[in-house]
């Protein structure tokens, strides 16, 4: 039981440490290099692969440390011993007070995971109480002009939802009775279209995945601008899927344009940025786009092996000793 927990502590560590370097690049890139041009679909493949890299790593990493200091013959002394390398890394098992502040700190992040654990939980369930209505006549035409796979289900819904993917493991798209009266038929396909988009994209698993990363590192900089920048990119990316079936962006931008009767008003900044986009259908250099992407993917991937340098791996062994002392 003593390892698991040690282990959680080691992986939250890590991967927090990972996810400050990843952000931190992306942000500079996104900043001050061609990837700022780069949005959509590209982007938001960018940027889930930048927030769900470390922790998966960071699994790797966890187990490695743990390992390494349960193999070693100094953690069956009952003392604490001295670090031999200690000038080559910070040392954390080499005084009684080191290991202390281990211990703080090893509490301190399991209650940390225990409490976003169980806010994720309650909120994943809220999400069972919404009301589910069954499709109106004016909703089943635009159903069917979708021509929406069976398995995806639409119901309305007289909830703050606009229009939205709903659900992890057998998602359905809910529709506000209220936008199913102000938008024509067309512009309500458009909609559909647009959430369609998202389950095709498979984000209803990248946004809960990412949604718990951002949640339990949210202390780390960088780690929720990282999700609101995918978030951001599908939605975009699914306006994009939307205008290519419809062939016609207009009603998608009737469809955007009718949301800020329903959204907050600090919402209405980005609605109106998508509705923008829409008009100007700006068009990208994909091969410059692909380049920059590739090479930032490049360095991302290289980035976690900075853990495996003398000092930071030496560091990471007496940690999880100083975490295995009692």
């Amino acid at each position: 039981m003593r390892a698991i927990l040690v282990s959680i502590v080691l992986w939250f560590l890590i991967s927090a440490s990972l996810i400050f370097l990843v952000g931190f690049a992306l942000y500079l890139l996104r900043r001050f290099s061609p990837l700022r041009e780069v949005e959509g679909a590209d982007w938001a493949r960018l940027t889930a692969f930048g927030l769900l890299l470390p922790p998966s790593l960071g699994i790797v990493f966890a187990v490695v440390g743990l390992t390494s200091a349960l193999l070693c013959p100094k953690i069956a002394v009952c003392n604490y011993h001295l670090c031999v390398h200690s000038v080559r890394h910070f040392c954390f098992h080499a005084t009684a007070l080191s290991v202390q502040k281990s211990q703080f700190v090893l509490h301190g992040a399991l209650a940390w995971c225990s409490l976003t654990g169980v806010i994720s939980a309650l909120l994943m369930r809220r999400r069972q109480y919404i009301k589910r209505i069954e499709p109106s006549p004016k909703l089943r035409q635009a159903i069917a002009c979708a021509n929406l796979p069976p398995k995806l289900t639409v119901w309305e819904t007289d909830s703050d939802i606009t229009a939205g993917l709903v659900g992890v493991v057998s998602p359905s798209i809910l529709v506000s009775q209220k936008l199913v009266k102000r938008l024509p038929i067309k512009a309500l396909t458009s909609v559909l279209h647009h959430e369609y988009a998202h389950w095709f994209r498979r984000d209803h698993w990248v946004r809960f995945l990412l949604f718990v990363t951002a949640l339990i590192f949210a202390p780390v900089p960088f780690a929720i601008w990282v999700q609101r920048e995918w978030r951001e990119a599908s939605e975009k990316a699914a306006d994009d899927f939307a205008v290519n079936a419809d062939k016609n962006p207009r009603s998608l931008s009737s469809a955007l344009r009718a949301l800020h009767d329903f959204m907050a008003p600090k919402l209405d900044e980005s609605v109106k940025q998508r509705v923008e986009r829409l008009k100007s259908q700006r068009t990208l250099n994909l091969k410059a786009s692909s380049v920059c992407i590739t090479a930032t993917l490049f360095v991302l991937a290289l980035s976690p092996f900075l853990l495996c340098f003398p000092p930071i791996w030496l560091t990471l062994h007496c940690l999880a000793e100083a975490l295995m002392l009692k």
